[in-house]
């Protein structure tokens, strides 16, 4: 009988997510016990008979939305096809450490109505001196002092915990742009009483390479979302938006000049990232006050 289940919201990403399929073939534990649920957020093609032509040793199911609805949207609905005790959340980009199901219930055995957070490292194909510096800001690992009780680190990309903390909370739908749901979401559940542990054995490779543009993108999304995290949330303005943004975005604009991409590239690509996330809080400013 099965008591976790795998759930991997897919768009557009085929092969990487057989390639995650394949892995989660080779884990140690038991796959008897484990179920996997592929929700399929409406890609160009629909994966569902490239993924049946794998041979699993695990319960394999797949939904398909009937339209693009983003990734909080389709965990939701992916939590509806189980009852099973446990989830462990995955990206389809995210190759398994083939220990990845042990250490998530290891700690599940030992301590009861917890988050178990693993562990995400690049893949060494994706890995460059941009990918390389980039590591530490995408997740925010080094941030974590306690391992048991890792406070707004709830990465769903990796994690898991017990299914009935979603009884009576969901991914909130106001998340359009990338970013932060997954963080609003632990929020409230840790408001609630859930300790998010920090298993750094539990490791997924991500395959996943950015560009300088693209990671700029990213950090506008963040920036918009941030917005509207503290508009739920107005106790933790501070911790996304500063009295001293102004400041913050007049001296990033400076520093992300071209310019200084020759004397420091480090400088160049991080003064970037903060001006793109500030100009993203602009647009959600923006938006808040046209609605």
């Amino acid at each position: 009988m099965e008591e976790i289940t795998v759930i991997i919201p897919t768009h557009n990403r085929i092969e990487l997510l057989k390639r995650v399929l394949i892995a989660l073939n080779e884990q140690t534990y038991d796959m008897n016990c484990v179920e996997i649920i592929v929700i399929d957020d409406y890609s160009l093609i629909n994966p569902k008979k490239e993924i049946f032509k794998l041979k699993v040793k695990y319960k394999l199911k797949f939904f398909r939305m009937k339209k693009n609805v983003g990734q909080g949207m389709v965990r939701n609905k992916a939590l509806e096809f189980t009852k099973n005790k446990y989830v462990l959340f995955l990206g389809d980009d995210m190759i398994p450490k083939r220990n990845l199901i042990e250490e998530h219930m290891k700690l599940h055995r030992k301590y009861k109505g917890i988050a178990v957070l693993g562990r995400v490292f690049w893949a060494d194909e994706v890995r460059n001196e941009f990918m390389n510096y980039i590591e530490g800001i995408q997740f925010h690992y080094k941030n974590i002092r306690d391992k048991k009780n890792a406070r707004l680190h709830f990465y769903t990309s990796n994690i898991s915990l017990e299914r009935s903390w979603f009884n009576n909370q969901k991914y909130n739908p106001l998340f359009k742009n990338y970013g932060l749901e997954d963080i609003e979401l632990g929020y409230r559940l840790e408001n609630l009483g859930l300790k998010i542990f920090y298993n750094p054995a539990a490791i997924v490779y991500h395959v996943h390479r950015y560009t300088f543009e693209k990671f700029c993108e990213r950090m506008k999304n963040v920036g918009k979302s941030a917005v509207i995290f503290i508009n739920l949330h107005p106790e933790l303005k501070r911790k996304y938006i500063t009295p001293f943004n102004n400041l913050f975005k007049g001296g990033s604009f400076i520093f992300s000049n071209k310019m200084f991409k020759l004397i420091n590239k480090k400088v160049y690509w991080y003064s970037n990232f903060v001006y793109n996330y500030l100009n993203g809080i602009d647009e959600g400013l923006k938006n808040v006050e046209r609605e």
